[in-house]
This record gives structure tokens, C-alpha cells and sequence, in this order.
């Protein structure tokens, strides 16, 4: 790069770089001032690059870049390629938790230290789950920020990692479960007006899931070729989940939570009879094989 100060006192600034097919390209701008020559010279730079310069700039807010990066995210699912019920998670920890923090900060002022007090100050006051929510998306942000050239770092990369959480396990004992039945049939002999409930299909849940660990929408989500009541023992494929969105309302997820979840789980004695009953009341024209409690049903 070479600034030249002209015979009319503007000055002239001339450089060489390669634009993205490799080809070197001669670049030269003036202005009245060195400054205004070097920030002309570095637009021109830009120009050669894909899609020119950035929507995001250091100037730019984390709402802003919230706001883009969404869009971004938004797309991909459109694409296919990101479940909706992610993108909507990730806007609800950016409207109820990052942009009442932080989101006037201009990125290019969002310091390591600055964003380790903002992740540390939602988890005293707020709690655990929102601060480690809360850095996982504004680390997704910033990175959106790095590629779009706005800041030449991810801050949150290097704030201090958050406590895990405690996990809680607990165990269903056998009285505990055969009080749980005991309430279901309680519970359809109840005089209550209006439709009868169907506990049939709780109960069978029930034993489909303590016999499979599957989740709630896991188990309504099974359907009649998921299961193979013909092997020795019976199988059944946890390959899908029902989930509600906004956007595609109540649907089903050919993937479990995780795709690698997918899994095929031998049927203990009381599965395999929970999945015969499911098949027995869903019928030859009936896809799903535990369908969700409906009024009414056995």
C-alpha cells in the first residue's frame, strides 16, 4: 500500500490485492485527507470480496446482529437442514434473555471480560439454565458476526465455562407404578361430566415407556412399522418424535431428539404386551401405534 500526497494537497492512495478468482487487481482512491484516502481505498478492497462488504459492522448492536443471524438460522430450517423448534428456542433466549442484557452493545465494544460479566450477571440473577443458555446463543451470534467480517474474534470462546448442572436421577419403584394404574382406573371411573377418559391408552404408554425408556413423544410417535412383533424378542425403532412448533403447528419429526438417538430397543414382556394392545384398538388402517389419550377410546 502507498499514499501519495498530490501537487492539489489530496492525497492518493494506491494498493494491489487478489479478488476471490485470484486475480491481482490494481486499486487506487483520493481524498482530501490520508484518513479518507485509506478508508476509500479499504471499500474498494471490500467490493472485490463475495457479496462486498458485510450487513454486520463493529458498529452493529448484538440486537441487530441477533436479529440478522435469526434470519440466518431461519433459513437453514427452511433448508432442511435445522429443526424449526431450535430456531424457536434460540429466539425466545434472544428476546426474554440476551437482548434485555446486553443488547445494546455494539460488538467491536463486547470485550472478553465485558461478555463474562454479562453471562455471570444473568446467572446470579436470573439462574443456571438462562446463563448457559444465554452464552451457548450469544457464542452463536458473535461467530455469525466473525464470518460476516464485523469482529475479528468470538469473545465468548474465551469466558469461563459455567458449572454443570446437577443431575437428578430417581426411579420409579414397582408400588409407585401400580399406584400410578390404580389412579388411572380411578380416574375413568370418576362421575365428572363430559367425555370418559381414555385410560386404556395412558396405561399402555405407561408400560411402553418404563420398558423402553422411551420419551412421551417418542412413544406417541411410534408407528405400526416401527415395531416387530414377529422376532424373538419383539423389537420396536425409536425413529421419530411428535414436536409443536409455531410454524408447522403439531407434527411428526422423523428423527428422534438427537438423530443419533435413532435405536432399536428389544421389548421387555410388559412392552410387548402394551404394543399388541395399541395395535389390537389402532386396527388395520390405523398408522400410529400409540396414539395420544383421546376421549372416549378403551
Amino acid at each position: 500500500m502507498q499514499i501519495t500526497k498530490l501537487a492539489d494537497g489530496r492525497y492518493r492512495a494506491r494498493g494491489r490485492m487478489r479478488d476471490d478468482a485470484g486475480e491481482l487487481r490494481q486499486l487506487r482512491a483520493t481524498a482530501d485527507t490520508e484518513e479518507g484516502a485509506l478508508a476509500e481505498l479499504r471499500r474498494l478492497a471490500a467490493q472485490l470480496t463475495s457479496n462486498g462488504e458485510g450487513a454486520l459492522t463493529g458498529a452493529s448492536t448484538i440486537a441487530a446482529a441477533a436479529d440478522a443471524w435469526l434470519i440466518h438460522v431461519t433459513g437453514r430450517a427452511d433448508a432442511g437442514s435445522l429443526a424449526y423448534s431450535t430456531v424457536e428456542s434460540y429466539e425466545t433466549t434472544v428476546r426474554l434473555i440476551l437482548k434485555p442484557a446486553c443488547g445494546g452493545i455494539a460488538l467491536d465494544q463486547l470485550t472478553v471480560g465485558r461478555a463474562d460479566r454479562i453471562i455471570q450477571g444473568i446467572f446470579q440473577i436470573g439462574s443456571l439454565s438462562k446463563a448457559r443458555r444465554a452464552r451457548a446463543v450469544l457464542g452463536l451470534i458473535c461467530g455469525y458476526a466473525v464470518r460476516d467480517d464485523a469482529i475479528p474474534r468470538n469473545p465468548v470462546r474465551d469466558v469461563q465455562r459455567l458449572p454443570m448442572p446437577e443431575k437428578k436421577t430417581s426411579v420409579l419403584t414397582a408400588a409407585q407404578v401400580s399406584a400410578i394404574r390404580d389412579l388411572m382406573h380411578r380416574w375413568r371411573a370418576t362421575g365428572s361430566p363430559g367425555p370418559r377418559p381414555n385410560y386404556r391408552a395412558l396405561i399402555d404408554g405407561m408400560d411402553i415407556m418404563l420398558g423402553t425408556s422411551a420419551r412421551v413423544g417418542e412413544c406417541i410417535g411410534l408407528r405400526r412399522k416401527d415395531v416387530d412383533m414377529t422376532s424373538s424378542p419383539p423389537t420396536l425403532l425409536v425413529d421419530g418424535t411428535i414436536v409443536h412448533t409455531k410454524k408447522q403447528g403439531l407434527h411428526r419429526k422423523n428423527a428422534p431428539k438427537r438423530a443419533r438417538q435413532r435405536r432399536r430397543i428389544a421389548l421387555p414382556a410388559m412392552a410387548a404386551t402394551a404394543v399388541r394392545s395399541r395395535l389390537a384398538v389402532a386396527g388395520p388402517g390405523r398408522r400410529r401405534t400409540c396414539s395420544r389419550p383421546a376421549p372416549g377410546g378403551r
